[in-house]
């Protein structure tokens, strides 16, 4: 659970764009294919076993395609939970950043807007420019690593969103007097 100030706002949430899910699930999509492909290849080819099971073999293959789709069905799961809970939120004091790793690991980013030195976002390729998502990277003060947001739905937007509420933060510390500077050492 995320906790915000009393005086702080969200702005926007932000998930990853929805061809970022289709092109993780895609390959899952020519997975399910398999089973019948090979049920129906051997069927149109008449292919001779060189080993002979003894039983019922479409039960086995039935067993086994079972087993194939419900592994499948996991991997798509474990894709899903990764997409729906990666979720960018901007507020009017922080931006955080929360990406799930896998089905039991989380990492979660957050740091605030006036220690933002620079924001880029990026569209790469004609499949980013056309469905128009892209990568963010916010770079803060005081720290070695830039902030990489990969897939996100309209970049632009989400950067300019982030330029705007920093803006609107650094005016409202310059009505009351207080520097960014002067910030820091109170908040220490």
């Amino acid at each position: 659970m995320i906790r915000l100030a009393k005086d702080e706002k969200i702005i926007s949430t932000t998930r990853k764009h929805w061809f970022v899910l289709v092109r993780e699930t895609l390959f899952l999509f020519f997975m399910l294919l398999l089973p019948f492909s090979i049920a129906m290849a051997g069927k149109i080819l008449s292919i001779e076993y060189t080993f002979e099971i003894t039983g019922n073999t479409i039960t086995l293959f039935v067993i086994i395609s079972s087993i194939f789709l419900l592994f499948v069905w996991m991997m798509f799961f474990v894709i899903w939970t990764d997409y729906y809970l990666d979720i960018l939120i901007l507020t009017n004091k922080h931006v955080i950043d929360v990406e799930q790793k896998g089905l039991f690991s989380r990492e979660l980013s957050t740091f605030r807007l006036d220690k933002i030195q620079d924001v880029t976002a990026e569209a790469n390729g004609m499949i980013q420019t056309f469905f128009s998502f892209g990568t963010i990277h916010i770079q803060t003060a005081g720290e070695d690593q830039d902030f990489v947001i990969r897939g996100i739905p309209k970049p632009f937007e989400v950067k300019h969103n982030i330029s705007k509420q920093q803006d609107l933060l650094m005016d409202e510390l310059r009505t009351v007097n207080i520097s960014p500077e002067s910030l820091a050492k109170l908040r220490k």
